[in-house]
């Protein structure tokens, strides 16, 4: 496969407010950037205890210097999602000095289910009265102490019959540009090359702010074209990113149903648009493979593509 270099660096500054509401919860800076030491000073420790002493429930710290925002201590009880939610709700017990309780008083588990390893939770109002730096901890106490059990690989959470926060996983806060000052990502673009059946690519940098995740800002930007004369893209135009996210250097990718309503006809042009997806992907640092999913689900051909195992890229 012929890869063109496009030779000039493209800057974008990516707005934070660009990202809102588009399926996950916006964190603020602040809160994420204290998540982010949070979970580089403890996950391994919790790890570590875990294999020791068994499950471990996260709640708030009482860390005045904001060192680490959440802590564990072990759960005895049922590993079931209804079990351990109820354990989150409930608080730390007496003994825990250290920890905090991540919701208020009241609130109540009314229904739970477990839908394509996710695990969708339905809160009574008073989780509602939550915000700021103390819904994302309570978010993410349950997100965290949740993802331990097999079979769980995200948490979804609404408060009565209002919206849901979309899908929440451990690896969100870890794979974000949370930094205060703007950070920058470099990703080459795959397009099609003239009118042929290979790939070129340009070089973009995104400036990206707020808790932007790379690999979103990187589809949302392939969707919209090239802006070199000589590529053309392959993307349907509406389609959407609705999340995205990591796990032992896989990047998950979770597209609107538009990938699959404008398919291309021949298995070379199948081939080809997968191919950009991929191998756009692949040039950011921490990303070896994608798995592409549509409406939050896996599905097993794109085509003549098999999108069943994560894919490598096949650029050079």
């Amino acid at each position: 496969m012929i890869h063109f270099p496009w030779q000039r660096y493209k800057t974008h500054e990516v707005p934070f407010e660009k990202r809102a509401g588009k399926g996950r919860t916006a964190l603020a800076a602040w809160a994420a950037g204290v998540l982010l030491l949070s979970f580089l000073a403890l996950l391994s420790g919790c790890r570590r205890n875990q294999s020791e002493s068994g499950f471990q429930l996260w709640f708030p710290t009482l860390d005045e210097d904001l060192t680490s925002a959440m802590a564990t201590c072990p759960y005895d009880g049922e590993l079931t999602v209804p079990a351990i939610t109820q354990a989150i709700l409930q608080g730390p017990g007496q003994e825990e000095m250290e920890l905090l309780a991540a919701v208020p008083s009241g609130v109540e588990l009314l229904d739970w289910s477990l839908e394509n390893r996710v695990a969708n939770l339905k809160l009574s109002a008073p989780y509602g009265t939550l915000d700021g730096v103390h819904r994302t901890l309570a978010d993410y106490c349950l997100t965290v102490t949740l993802t331990q059990l097999q079979g769980v690989d995200g948490v979804s959470i609404q408060v009565e019959d209002g919206p849901s926060t979309g899908i929440l996983r451990a690896s969100d806060a870890l794979f974000s540009g949370v930094e205060e000052e703007p950070v920058e990502v470099t990703a080459r673009l795959y397009f099609r090359l003239g009118m042929g059946d290979t790939l070129g690519y340009e070089l973009r940098m995104f400036r990206l702010t707020e808790n932007m995740m790379p690999a979103e800002v990187v589809l949302e930007a392939l969707t919209a074209g090239p802006s070199e004369p000589g590529l053309t893209s392959l993307l349907p135009e509406k389609l959407e990113v609705h999340s995205s996210w990591m796990a032992e250097g896989i990047c998950y990718v979770d597209l609107s149903r538009a990938l699959l309503e404008n398919m291309p006809e021949t298995p070379a042009e199948q081939e080809l648009l997968i191919s950009s997806i991929v191998d756009s992907l692949c040039s950011l640092d921490a990303i070896h493979q994608v798995q592409i999913l549509v409406d939050g689900e896996t599905i097993s051909r794109y085509g003549s593509v098999d999108l069943s195992n994560p894919l490598l890229p096949g650029a050079d």
